[in-house]
């Protein structure tokens, strides 16, 4: 009976000794070993045991003592003590804690609940110890918790028990076998002593070198990752160092796979960066939304955890084409910079409380690199942005003494054009009778004529669209030019320009008005934008039509359309064309300053669309974004803020 009586005993000390209670509650320790010491010795009395006799199928049972009632009680308090413990530790912690707790107190209350079976024979209840079954399930329980949820490394552990067995052996062997062999005390008392005193020097020691040769392979790759994580700042490029990352994770511990995800702020959602894995590398395309609730929960723990903490609703959201293992966040301060999954190691082995400090470590020494990575590239689009707007600049600045020149050649045509008008309806006002008489006189002058009227018109509309180009290119108090116009207004001047810069004589363009024909911004910049627009959608439909060729000349009709819609805050410009399109890879490029899609069929500075977007998003306030897919054509989308 004394194993059995230092049961409760054996068992606080574990609960304390895995919470890590002892010291805290060392007293109480004292206190239940010290009254298992008593009974222990009470149990030679008839106090304990007062007979045995012959109960159910049992040949052999106990009879409660005097004195077995109160053990029994002290056995239920202690138990419920230790219970009581684990229980407030669940609602402190989180995570695998959380979860190796909980499956400690399942099989705590199926264990000891049925081991209580035994009890009732004692006091000659005729209930039988069917429980005892549940003692074995409780070992069950507890063994799918170390190999689930970590709650002991079992190689480890089985390492700890056979040196302490081997080890004790000898310590307590020893002194007995010299006892039996030389009858005397005296030395097996004093070999007791000294390997009493040297046995626990000895198991530490031994403990040590076993432990070191068991995870020689664990101490390696943390070192690896550890030099790895100091080095990582040295690289600049995102991409690179996402790809070294995973690389080196899932080659160093061994993985099936390894992924990063980094914040794409621009876009609002964390993208899938690299990813390495067993059967193919770089294969996935994932990207989640900074709405996703597992970024939500990622947000909320700054320490690395493991994927089966999440709650369900979380994991199931969460598609991955690989179940990752543990999670590793990286945070600048309270920004989620990024987070690394791992999956499981290829030799089966856990994750232990050393792997989880080094990727703490990691997580830190990543959010640096990254922070890194991405102040290079903002420098280095930055020193590209100067670089572009110096460009434009010595363009705008040249745009002065372009427009002199221009307007000196306009005001020639303008004289000239107004003076052949009025010498056309001078002669036919003296010789009206004459021109009348004769049909093809009188329609060759009415075409003169309606030509020099012609002349005037553009170039007074040249005219304006230099002075818009100017207004745009000096940027000088923009807000003072803000106002009401007709969107047809500046629709029919592109028109007209186009027709020129084309020479044709026909646009195939549609302009649908959904309410009213009124727009507000800068008049002379919004026609540019509006030029610009018309005149790409124009082209996109020529190369089309060169790829197309003899193909399909006859099934093509080239559209072009224009739409102006309004909402309660918004005035929309949409302008749609079935021409070449844009190419998957060209589409992130489009709105770069001298980027140019017009390889085939015209070449372009590739300024026009960058300058429409800064008259846009700049001048306006407003939104442009575009939907394109290849042979198909293009639609753009222009949101402008109304007038408030």
């Amino acid at each position: 009976m004394a194993g059995a009586i230092f049961i409760p005993s054996f068992y606080i000390h574990h609960i304390f000794t895995f919470l890590n209670l002892c010291i805290q509650k060392k007293k109480a320790l004292i206190v239940v070993y010290s009254l298992a010491v008593i009974f222990s010795i009470i149990n030679f009395t008839p106090f304990f045991v007062k007979s045995v006799e012959q109960k159910l199928w049992f040949k052999y049972w106990p009879n409660a003592g005097l004195l077995y009632g109160p053990f029994l009680i002290i056995w239920f308090l202690t138990l419920s003590y230790g219970l009581y413990f684990i229980i407030k530790s669940i609602q402190n912690s989180t995570g695998e804690k959380k979860n190796q707790l909980r499956y400690l107190l399942v099989a705590n209350i199926l264990g000891w609940g049925g081991g209580s079976t035994n009890f009732p024979l004692w006091f000659n209840i005729p209930f039988p110890p069917i429980g005892n079954i549940l003692v074995s399930i409780y070992v069950v329980v507890v063994a799918f918790a170390i190999v689930k949820y970590r709650l002991m490394d079992i190689k480890i552990a089985v390492t700890r028990a056979g040196i302490f067995l081997i080890v004790y052996t000898f310590v307590l062997g020893i002194p007995f076998i010299v006892l039996g062999c030389t009858g005397s005390g005296l030395i097996a008392t004093t070999l007791a002593v000294v390997f009493a005193t040297i046995g626990p020097l000895i198991y530490r020691f031994l403990q040590k070198k076993a432990e070191s040769a068991l995870l020689i392979q664990q101490h390696r790759y943390q070192k690896i990752l550890l030099q790895t994580a100091l080095g990582m700042v040295t690289e600049h490029n995102l991409n690179k160092l996402s790809r070294l990352i995973v690389y080196i994770l899932r080659k160093t511990i061994n993985l099936n796979f390894s992924a990063i995800f980094i914040s794409d702020k621009k876009n609002q959602l964390y993208k899938l960066e690299a990813i390495q894995n067993q059967d193919n590398p770089d294969n996935h395309n994932i990207n989640l939304s900074e709405e996703h609730p597992f970024i939500f929960y990622l947000k909320k723990n700054h320490e690395p955890f493991f994927f089966e903490e999440m709650p369900v609703y979380i994991k199931s959201s969460f598609d991955l084409p690989l179940k990752p293992r543990i999670i590793i966040p990286a945070f600048a301060g309270s920004d989620l910079l990024a987070f690394v999954l791992l999956g499981e190691k290829s030799n089966t082995q856990p994750y232990t409380e050393e792997d989880i400090n080094v990727f703490k470590i990691l997580s830190r020494q990543a959010a640096l690199a990254i922070q890194n990575c991405i102040f290079f590239e903002e420098s280095k689009d930055a020193q590209q942005k100067m670089f572009s707007a110096e460009k434009l600049a010595s363009i705008g600045g040249m745009a002065d003494g372009l427009a002199h020149q221009i307007k000196n050649r306009l005001n020639q045509f303008s004289m000239a054009s107004g003076e052949l008008k009025l010498e056309i309806e001078d002669f036919i006002a003296k010789h009206d009778k004459f021109i009348n008489d004769t049909p093809e006189l009188n329609k060759t002058f009415g075409y003169l004529k309606k030509i020099a009227i012609s002349l005037v018109d553009n170039v007074k509309k040249t005219d304006g669209i230099i002075k818009g180009i100017l207004d745009f290119a000096r940027m000088e108090k923009k807000e003072n030019f803000f106002a009401s116009f007709s969107l047809n207004e500046i629709a029919g001047l592109s028109y007209n320009l186009l027709m020129v810069k084309h020479e044709i004589s026909a646009l195939p363009i549609t302009i649908k008005i959904d309410d009213k024909d009124i727009v507000y911004g800068i008049k002379s910049q919004l026609t540019e934008v509006i030029y610009n627009m018309l005149d790409n959608a124009y082209e996109a439909i020529q190369e089309k039509k060169m790829i197309l060729g003899k193909k399909e000349p006859e099934t093509f009709v080239p559209s072009i359309e224009l739409r102006l819609t309004h909402t309660q805050d918004l005035q929309v410009i949409k302008i749609s064309d079935n021409g070449v399109g844009i190419k998957e890879e060209d589409k992130h490029k489009i709105f770069a300053p001298f980027f140019t899609t017009k390889s085939s069929y015209k070449s372009g500075s590739g300024i026009g669309v960058y300058v429409v977007k800064r008259i846009v998003e700049e001048n306006h306030k407003g939104k442009i974004w575009f939907v394109s897919a290849y042979m198909k054509g293009t639609d753009f989308f222009i949101e402008l803020p109304k007038n408030q």
